[in-house]
Protein backbone atom coordinates (compact mmCIF):
# COMPACT_ATOMS: atom_id res chain seq x y z
CA UNK A 1 0.00 0.00 0.00
CA UNK A 2 1.19 3.64 -0.83
CA UNK A 3 0.01 6.75 -2.21
CA UNK A 4 1.13 6.21 -5.36
CA UNK A 5 -0.96 9.29 -6.87
CA UNK A 6 -0.22 11.46 -3.85
CA UNK A 7 -3.77 12.26 -3.02
CA UNK A 8 -4.06 11.62 0.39
CA UNK A 9 -6.40 8.06 -0.40
CA UNK A 10 -4.10 5.16 0.12
CA UNK A 11 -3.55 2.83 -3.14
CA UNK A 12 -2.83 -1.23 -3.73
CA UNK A 13 -0.19 -2.59 -6.02
CA UNK A 14 0.20 -6.47 -5.84
CA UNK A 15 2.74 -8.06 -7.61
CA UNK A 16 1.82 -11.24 -9.82
CA UNK A 17 4.16 -14.75 -10.71
CA UNK A 18 5.64 -13.68 -14.54
CA UNK A 19 2.88 -10.91 -14.85
CA UNK A 20 2.66 -7.58 -14.69
CA UNK A 21 1.57 -5.52 -11.17
CA UNK A 22 -2.04 -4.85 -10.79
CA UNK A 23 -2.65 -1.24 -9.75
CA UNK A 24 -5.40 -0.40 -7.64
CA UNK A 25 -6.09 3.43 -7.24
CA UNK A 26 -8.41 4.66 -4.78
CA UNK A 27 -10.61 7.04 -6.41
CA UNK A 28 -13.27 7.76 -3.58
CA UNK A 29 -14.66 11.21 -4.33
CA UNK A 30 -15.78 11.29 -0.61
CA UNK A 31 -13.16 11.04 1.90
CA UNK A 32 -11.94 12.24 5.36
CA UNK A 33 -8.79 14.51 6.14
CA UNK A 34 -5.62 12.92 6.32
CA UNK A 35 -2.02 13.75 7.00
CA UNK A 36 1.10 12.56 5.94
CA UNK A 37 4.34 12.24 7.20
CA UNK A 38 7.82 11.30 5.97
CA UNK A 39 10.84 11.51 8.14
CA UNK A 40 14.90 11.99 7.57
CA UNK A 41 16.86 10.46 9.45
CA UNK A 42 20.37 12.51 10.18
CA UNK A 43 22.03 10.90 13.56
CA UNK A 44 19.44 7.76 12.63
CA UNK A 45 19.11 5.61 9.87
CA UNK A 46 18.26 8.03 6.82
CA UNK A 47 14.94 6.37 6.24
CA UNK A 48 14.11 6.60 9.68
CA UNK A 49 13.43 2.58 10.12
CA UNK A 50 12.23 1.91 13.74
CA UNK A 51 10.80 5.52 14.35
CA UNK A 52 7.31 5.62 15.91
CA UNK A 53 5.43 8.94 15.22
CA UNK A 54 2.63 9.85 17.51
CA UNK A 55 -0.01 11.88 15.85
CA UNK A 56 -3.40 13.84 17.42
CA UNK A 57 -6.12 14.87 16.01
CA UNK A 58 -9.00 15.48 16.47
CA UNK A 59 -8.61 14.31 20.59
CA UNK A 60 -7.62 11.06 19.06
CA UNK A 61 -3.83 9.86 19.64
CA UNK A 62 -2.72 7.46 16.13
CA UNK A 63 0.81 5.48 16.61
CA UNK A 64 2.55 4.35 13.98
CA UNK A 65 5.94 3.02 13.02
CA UNK A 66 8.52 3.18 10.17
CA UNK A 67 9.38 -0.74 8.72
CA UNK A 68 11.50 -1.96 6.57
CA UNK A 69 8.47 -4.66 5.11
CA UNK A 70 5.19 -5.16 5.26
CA UNK A 71 4.71 -8.58 4.83
CA UNK A 72 6.07 -11.36 2.61
CA UNK A 73 8.23 -10.00 -0.16
CA UNK A 74 6.13 -6.96 0.23
CA UNK A 75 6.96 -2.94 1.23
CA UNK A 76 4.52 -0.27 2.00
CA UNK A 77 5.51 2.83 1.67
CA UNK A 78 8.00 4.63 4.04
CA UNK A 79 5.92 7.70 4.86
CA UNK A 80 3.24 7.29 7.41
CA UNK A 81 -0.34 8.31 7.10
CA UNK A 82 -2.56 8.88 9.28
CA UNK A 83 -6.14 9.36 8.49
CA UNK A 84 -7.91 11.90 10.42
CA UNK A 85 -11.97 11.71 9.54
CA UNK A 86 -13.81 14.91 10.23
CA UNK A 87 -10.73 16.73 12.05
CA UNK A 88 -9.71 19.81 10.39
CA UNK A 89 -6.30 20.36 12.49
CA UNK A 90 -3.13 18.81 13.71
CA UNK A 91 -3.03 19.17 17.64
CA UNK A 92 0.98 17.62 18.06
CA UNK A 93 3.54 14.96 16.81
CA UNK A 94 5.61 13.63 18.64
CA UNK A 95 8.66 11.61 17.20
CA UNK A 96 10.84 8.70 19.11
CA UNK A 97 14.22 8.27 16.85
CA UNK A 98 15.56 4.99 16.13
CA UNK A 99 18.28 6.11 18.55
CA UNK A 100 16.07 7.26 21.01
CA UNK A 101 16.15 11.07 20.36
CA UNK A 102 12.61 12.71 20.69
CA UNK A 103 10.97 15.44 18.64
CA UNK A 104 7.72 17.59 19.57
CA UNK A 105 5.90 19.75 17.54
CA UNK A 106 2.52 21.23 18.79
CA UNK A 107 -0.54 22.50 17.24
CA UNK A 108 0.88 26.49 15.98
CA UNK A 109 3.76 24.91 14.00
CA UNK A 110 1.79 22.39 12.52
CA UNK A 111 -1.13 24.77 11.02
CA UNK A 112 -1.90 24.08 7.43
CA UNK A 113 -0.45 20.27 7.67
CA UNK A 114 -3.90 18.94 7.02
CA UNK A 115 -3.97 16.92 3.24
CA UNK A 116 -0.60 17.55 2.99
CA UNK A 117 2.65 15.49 2.72
CA UNK A 118 5.16 16.66 4.80
CA UNK A 119 8.95 16.33 5.40
CA UNK A 120 10.52 15.95 9.40
CA UNK A 121 13.93 16.08 9.47
CA UNK A 122 15.87 14.35 12.66
CA UNK A 123 16.45 17.40 15.44
CA UNK A 124 14.88 20.45 13.29
CA UNK A 125 12.46 22.53 14.66
CA UNK A 126 10.25 22.96 11.18
CA UNK A 127 8.91 20.74 8.98
CA UNK A 128 8.15 21.17 5.46
CA UNK A 129 5.33 20.80 3.51
CA UNK A 130 5.57 19.36 0.53
CA UNK A 131 2.54 20.00 -1.75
Amino acid sequence: MADFNEDGRLDLAISNHIERPTMYFNNLTTTGNWSGIKLVGTESNRDAIGAHIRLTAGGKTMTRQIKAGAGYASQAMLAAHFGLGSAEFVEAIDITWPGGKKQHFDKDALIGTVNQMITIEEGADKLVAQR
